[in-house]
């Protein structure tokens, strides 16, 4: 613990309350708190087993398959991760009204906000490894849809007291939101794949659609990707990423 306090002494301070052991920070500059990740290795992609647990929801499956292969054994560094998607009172947005509800940016934007705070955009393999902390199953609360009750504490976006809602096994809360990747969007996952359409990847998006009318818990999946030409006005949630350099 003391050896990730020290090496986040510069931008970020420890807080209070932290998740498996893991410390909590603010931004100095900004006071967004962020959550710290431990690296590891996990198996990204959409698994035989999360297929046979998707079609025992709907026999049909209203999404791409072949997008969220091969499923690969991908590694991932330790991270500060911001503990919800960016929000509105934490912008110069127009919509401060709805402060505590995610701000969504266009992805030029996105990319300045992060920089402008010494942080950036999470890589589509990092994005996945946080969402799943640690689980193997179709979503991160398992193969299941759970009631309304229990799904409004992972969709709700409304973040004014995160202590109301759901936070996955990594302490991160908010993930079900549309949210930016560095990267274009692939084809599939394989390692050189081709880009679809020029555009950028977007990652989780459950949130937007709720209250669900149908089958919107596809948004929910871990491995669920879209490209972000897909989006209505261009524009999805950012969350904030600063990499961890623990001193040796």
């Amino acid at each position: 613990m003391k050896e990730i306090i020290d090496a986040m002494s510069g931008d970020f301070e420890p807080l209070d309350g932290s998740a498996f052991e893991y410390p909590r920070f603010a931004h100095r500059a900004s006071g967004i708190p962020f959550q710290y990740v431990p690296g590891g290795e996990y198996l990204m992609g959409f698994s035989d087993d999360e297929q046979r647990a998707a079609k025992a929801l709907s026999p049909v499956l209203h999404l791409n398959i072949e997008e969220m292969r091969p499923v690969q054994r991908r590694s991932v560094q330790p991270l500060l991760v911001s503990l919800t998607p960016v929000l509105n009172k934490q912008t110069a947005s127009e919509y401060r009204d709805h402060g505590s509800y995610p701000a969504y940016f266009d992805y030029d934007a996105a990319t300045q906000f992060a920089g402008s705070l010494g942080c950036r955009l999470p890589k589509e393999t990092e994005w996945e490894y946080f969402y799943r902390a640690g689980t193997h199953s179709l979503f991160p609360f398992g193969d299941l849809v759970p009631s309304e009750d229990i799904l409004a504490k992972w969709l709700d976006s409304n973040f004014e007291s995160v202590t109301q809602l759901a936070c996955n096994d990594f302490g991160l809360y908010g993930l079900t939101n549309p949210e930016w990747c560095q990267e274009k969007f692939t084809n599939n996952l394989a390692d050189g794949a081709s880009l679809y359409d020029g555009s950028y990847t977007v990652r989780g998006g459950g949130a937007y659609f709720w209250p669900w009318q149908d089958d919107e818990w596809i948004w929910c999946v871990s491995a669920m990707r879209s490209p972000s030409s897909a989006l209505e006005d261009g524009k999805a949630c950012l969350r904030l990423v600063s990499d961890v350099k623990l001193i040796d």
